[in-house]
């Protein structure tokens, strides 16, 4: 009898250490969608490099408050691999909305002479910004838009 008792009581133990374990995860945090957005973005970026990008904003919508941003291609005539199609928007569904936007040119750093008609370095030519719609419960991209210059 006393077995059967402590067979009973590591299965209730077994049993809420595994309904613990399973129980709802912490939501996404602004950084981690930053973070979700950039490893999208980083393969259509001729640059690479995060550092030249900046998050313009980050807000949680309702699908119907921005999916016509997202109609069309993901990224119309723009460099690098072609990103997925985009997912459906769920008009009632919550999101988080990432904008980013490439860093302003920088000035060459003054060193000797430099001719008055050099251009200014911009650090990522191609692409002035990005959207994104990311999935609050999973971090993952629903849908996308890149915004490219065309010459």
């Amino acid at each position: 009898m006393a077995n059967v008792l402590r067979m009973g009581l590591v299965i209730v133990v077994l049993a809420l250490a595994l309904a613990a374990c399973s129980g709802p995860t912490e939501p996404l945090g602004e950084q981690q969608v930053l973070d979700a957005a950039w490893e999208a973005l980083e393969p259509n970026t001729s640059s690479h490099n995060r550092a030249n990008w900046e998050g313009a904003e980050v807000r949680h919508v309702v699908g119907r408050e921005v999916a016509e941003q997202f109609e069309g291609r993901p990224a119309p005539g723009c460099p690098g691999p072609t990103p997925p199609a985009n997912g459906a928007i769920s008009p009632s569904d919550a999101y988080w909305y990432v904008h980013l936007k490439r860093r302003p040119a920088t000035p060459v750093p003054q060193m000797g002479t430099i001719s008055p008609t050099a251009p200014p370095v911009v650090p990522e030519p191609f692409m002035y910004q990005a959207m994104f719609l990311i999935d609050p419960a999973d971090g993952q991209v629903v849908a996308r838009k890149l915004y490219c210059v065309i010459y």
